[in-house]
């Protein structure tokens, strides 16, 4: 039943206590999910909950039920339908909140249900899933207000066609990357350094020179603190799975994931880098120390580099003029400056590679047609407001997104709205509401902005952090800006008022952290790296995968250098805040405010002043307020007569206003108005509306549906027709055939004694020369493939010589084709071996790209049945026990299909291999490198949608199968079967009896070379115009 207070906008009277109050008693209730209006209220219960079972999946499924209680599922399904219906075509989810109030956690379950709604079983799919565990590893630390906190913004673009998910793009936003060199008191490193530590194998991590976590100084600051194993931390297993399904490629020819690991060794290890001085007071660049060498090594080793240029690079500066190269001493903070500056922007490039080859895997590859109707639903998951004890550049930047997300929200949900009413004509109360527009004019202002100051200052030499702090004393103290305030008792530091509160800011390091700079001598180094990963990142821009050749070292004069006028880091984070705003404004925005019911990250407890400063200076009540009294949806009359023209049986006028009220009329809607141009309703309204279309929609599919069954009826008729029609045709011409045959028998019979000849050859099977491979016994638990009916797995047919059978990878596969992705390359495929849809394009992609996984040592396994139909692997496996599996050849598509019995009927699911080589079903998050491994896994693990696990094999009989067909076509088979000498025939009586057809498809004598021939010519198009394919072969005459 649902609660009366599950929307506060409909509370008679309304306060803020009285807001506090009902969200008190909702949380006491674990009801932590409330509405005010149409915007979507969460409080974190810092604890796991039982809201979302599969059975409250299915509850929030394509509901039209308007009086469901509040959930993050009823928000994703209200989303969903909006763009699958045209009411928008773009929408986003702006999910915002404190730090450590569930955003993130919030945004993975949108997420889920979303791509849940989409149906859940595409390889996609379960691509955009993975995508967030490995970003988290990367992008996510423990700080003092979250255990999982998001250092790093993004935005998640999901573009759709009819419900379904075609492509994803992330835009990701300022990586707090000085945290992998430092971290304040109390926090931690990424994720992904202490997984390495924690789940990778002692034969591992001895390849990448690991020692504890301990023995590091970048993960010290903090050794005694342990992250908490709660849920939103991920384990390094589902790392590298999520790797492996993203297409991060582990094979021996570029080895990206253990490139990636060998690049985080070599940044802690750069960590413990120390430096000493010479009598000149300059760092020295001999070090005799043994720990320094041996670190020197490591760090060499895992870059790729030389240990002396890593040594030059730390400790000196080369700096070219037009005549003559100048080398500078490095001082020791200049050296500890520089080695950090290089972990740093190490781990930068690896993080924006990583959004890259994410991007790379999750775009749309087919090409967008005119008549496809795409939407694009956004998920903003950015960082919190945060105020710690020292707040320095990365939390004054953090703050600066939450201000601009506030003021969106403010732009959208009240500035926009008041201003559209006041032109409309609609009469509203006028609310009052706090605005950070002053707050933004501070920070974005040209020339006397903070970040127009802080550039100046960048670019000056002699500048330093205090001369900065007393430039903005001097443009913005003395209450000359309303919310900036000088801090007297230190002058490096000033406070800002934010929307949600006062924060001292720290300026030490701030001119460092904006220039963001790295020596040209650092760069060249790792252009010419040997690992090819790091090679990668200093060419070109690691974020779109560009590589630019490898060209020689080269000096830039610092003229040039001038000239090419980088961006500092606050210039970028300016312009790309923009970007997002400019393309949320341009979609339809729905809101979810995440509230952290107290400081301790305690479940259960619910501080009443620390909730209410949230709901202050989120404006909780004017935004309750509007929703109540103000109308949150504007339609124009053309738009609400093409949805809702249907609702109405009048149709006296053409006025589009006038339609529109007797819409509204007819369908007894109240509190609505009609504007000059536009519709004004409740946020309510539209689920009302919709809930009237519905019968209207369930009458047009049930036309549809009965037109388009009669259509295919109408052409299944006409196809039967022409079937028929062939089929008799084609008896016809057998039959002619057949009776040319036995004439031919019969004249042969006749001239037996008149004409030379020998007896009929003795058939001998070793010389017919096609490759018949036997089964072998799978390498899974063959004690286990027992019991089994049928013919044990054993080959009646003989084997073939090694020699002709054998093929190796590099024969079969070229780059191309192993690095081909299916979905992306789908179009290839089909100009390369044909329709997936007929058996011999599939079979073709098998025989080219599958058989060396497939075949070992010429046996294939003995759960592998080829080519066999669905129908027939039903067949198979109907009397055998459940579990019983087999693998067979897709019938539609360049894949396998897994198939096996099931308590209640037999299940079919896709297995697909991926550009890296593995292997995926379909709809499952894991991967795999083979099949057999693939058969392994889920002998233990659950498939989706059916809880129990695979057993035993249904054994091939390969006596029943044509596995001529999967074998690769061999030069030396064709040029032994051209070569073959016929042997000459004895005389014997024969027979008038008519052969059949399909004695001379599959012939049994080793003279039929010519119609053997047939297939391979046909596939290397050896064939031409003028050439005759034999139809049917008899025994032919020697002289």
């Amino acid at each position: 039943m649902v609660d009366k207070n599950d929307d506060l906008a409909k509370l008679s009277l309304l306060t803020e206590d009285i807001l506090l109050e009902h969200l008190k008693e909702r949380y006491e209730r674990d009801l932590i999910y409330t509405y005010l209006g149409d915007i979507l209220v969460a409080v974190n219960p810092f604890n796991e909950t039982s809201l979302y079972t599969s059975q409250i999946r299915d509850f929030y499924r394509y509901s039209t039920d308007i009086h469901k209680p509040p959930h993050v599922y009823a928000l994703v399904d209200l989303v969903y339908r909006n763009v699958c219906h045209g009411i928008y075509e773009r929408q986003c989810c702006v999910i915002s909140g404190e730090s450590g109030s569930g955003k993130t956690e919030s945004t993975k379950f949108f997420l889920k249900q979303l791509m849940y709604l989409c149906g859940g079983s595409s390889q996609l799919e379960q691509q955009i899933l993975q995508a967030t565990p490995l970003l988290e590893s990367f992008g996510n630390a423990q700080t003092v207000m979250n255990n999982n906190s998001s250092r790093f913004g993004k935005y998640l673009a999901l573009n759709f066609i009819n419900g379904k998910v075609i492509g994803a793009q992330i835009s990701d936003y300022l990586l707090e990357k000085s945290r992998v060199v430092i971290q304040s008191p109390g926090e931690k490193n990424f994720h992904i350094f202490y997984y390495l530590f924690d789940y990778l194998p002692f034969e591992i991590k001895q390849m990448l020179c690991l020692r504890t976590k301990y023995d590091y100084k970048y993960l010290l600051t903090n050794s005694s603190l342990d992250i908490q194993n709660n849920g939103s931390v991920n384990s390094l297993d589902e790392v590298i799975n999520a790797m492996g399904l993203l297409n991060f490629t582990d094979k021996k020819n570029f080895e990206e994931q253990h490139s990636m690991f060998r690049i985080l060794s070599g940044i802690l290890t750069i960590g413990n880098l120390e430096f000493s001085i010479d009598d000149e007071g300059f760092t020295r660049q001999n070090f005799d120390e043994e720990k320094v060498k041996n670190n020197l090594a490591i760090i060499a080793n895992m870059f790729g580099v030389n240990s002396k240029l890593i040594m030059e690079c730390l400790t000196t500066m080369t700096t070219l003029t037009r005549n003559e190269s100048v080398i500078r001493k490095y001082s020791l903070q200049s050296s500890q400056d520089a080695r950090d500056a290089l972990s740093k922007h190490l781990y930068a490039r690896l993080f924006s590679w990583i959004i890259g080859k994410i991007n790379e895997t999750l775009n749309n590859p087919y090409p967008i047609q005119q008549y496809h109707h795409i939407v694009e639903i956004g998920l903003l998951d950015i960082y919190g407001f945060e105020h710690f004890e020292l707040n320095s550049f990365e939390q004054l930047c953090i703050n600066l997104a939450n201000e601009q997300i506030q003021y969106f929200f403010n732009q959208h949900v009240f500035r926009m709205e008041m201003t559209e009413y006041e032109s409309e004509g609609i009469m509203a109360e006028t609310l009052t509401f706090t605005d950070n527009q002053s707050f933004l004019e501070l920070f974005m202002a040209k020339p006397l902005g903070i970040l127009s100051l802080l550039d100046d200052e960048s670019r000056l030499p002699k500048a330093t952090d205090q001369t900065f702090v007393e430039k903005l004393n001097y443009h913005f103290g003395s209450n000359k800006h309303e919310c900036y305030s000088i801090k007297r008792n230190n002058k490096y530091s000033f406070t800002i008022h934010h929307y949600a509160g006062k924060v001292s800011y720290c300026a030490l390091g701030f001119l460092e952290k904006n220039r963001d700079t790295l020596s040209d001598s650092v760069v060249d180094m790792f252009k010419h790296s040997q690992d090819d990963l790091i090679r990668l990142l200093f060419h070109g821009n690691p974020s779109d995968g560009t590589i630019n050749s490898n060209k020689g070292l080269q000096h830039r004069t610092a003229a040039e250098k001038d000239a090419r006028n980088r961006l500092t880091v606050g210039a970028q984070y300016r312009n790309s805040l923009q970007i997002l705003m400019d393309r949320m404004c341009a979609s339809h925005p729905v809101f979810m405010r995440c509230l952290k019911p107290n400081q301790k990250k305690q479940a259960h407890l619910f501080d009443d002043t620390f909730v209410r400063a949230q709901l202050r200076y989120c404006g909780m009540l004017e935004t309750t307020r509007i929703r109540k009294e103000g109308y949150s949806v504007r339609l124009s009359f053309d738009e609400f007569i093409q949805k809702y023209g249907l609702l109405s049986k009048t149709h006296s006028s053409d006025l589009s206003s006038i339609k529109c009220r007797h819409i509204l009329e007819e369908t007894n809607l109240t509190e609505w108005q009609l504007g000059k141009t536009k519709v004004f309703l409740k946020y309510y309204h539209p689920e009302y509306l919709e809930k009237l279309m519905k019968k209207y929609r369930q009458a047009a599919l049930l036309i549809q549906r009965r037109f388009r069954g009669y259509i295919a009826r109408k052409q299944f008729k006409k196809l039967k027709t022409t079937s028929k029609t062939y089929k008799n045709e084609v008896n016809h011409f057998c039959v002619n055939i057949e009776d040319i045959n036995s004439r031919l028998i019969q004249t042969l019979t006749r001239l037996n004694d008149k004409l030379p000849g020998k007896t009929a050859p003795v058939i001998n099977q070793e010389d017919d020369l096609r490759p018949r491979p036997p089964v072998r016994e799978s390498s899974l638990h063959p004690s286990s493939h027992t019991g089994n009916t049928g013919t044990s797995g054993k080959c009646s047919s003989p084997t073939t010589k090694t020699s002709s059978t054998t093929t190796t990878p590099t024969n079969t596969l070229t780059a191309n084709q192993l690095m081909v992705d299916y979905d992306s390359l789908l179009s290839y495929l089909t100009l390369k071996y044909g329709s997936p849809g007929e058996r011999e394009s599939c079979l073709r992609w098998f025989r080219d790209t599958q058989y060396p996984y497939v075949c070992q040592k010429g046996t294939f396994p003995s759960w592998f049945h080829g080519n066999i139909t669905r129908h027939r692997a039903e067949e198979l496996l109907a009397k055998q026990s459940i579990g019983c599996f087999l693998i067979r050849l897709s019938e539609s598509r360049f894949g396998f299909s897994l198939s096996f019995r099931a308590e209640d009927r037999c299940r079919h699911y896709m297995i697909n291999q991926l550009k890296n080589l593995k292997y995926n079903v379909i709809g499952e998050a894991k991967v795999h490198k083979s099949l057999d491994e693939l058969i392994e896994y889920y002998r233990t693990h659950e498939l989706s949608n059916w809880d129990g696990h695979l057993t035993e094999p249904c054994k091939a009989d390969w006596s029943q199968y044509d596995h001529e067909s999967l074998m690769p076509i061999q030069n030396s088979v064709k040029s032994q079967a051209h070569q073959h000498h016929i042997k000459s025939i004895p005389a014997r009586p024969h027979t008038t009896s008519t052969l059949p057809i399909s004695y001379y498809a599959n012939p049994p004598f080793p003279y039929s070379s010519k119609l053997y021939t047939t297939r391979p010519m046909m596939m290397n198009n050896s064939l031409n115009t003028t050439m005759k394919l034999p139809i049917a072969i008899v025994p032919p005459f020697t002289k």
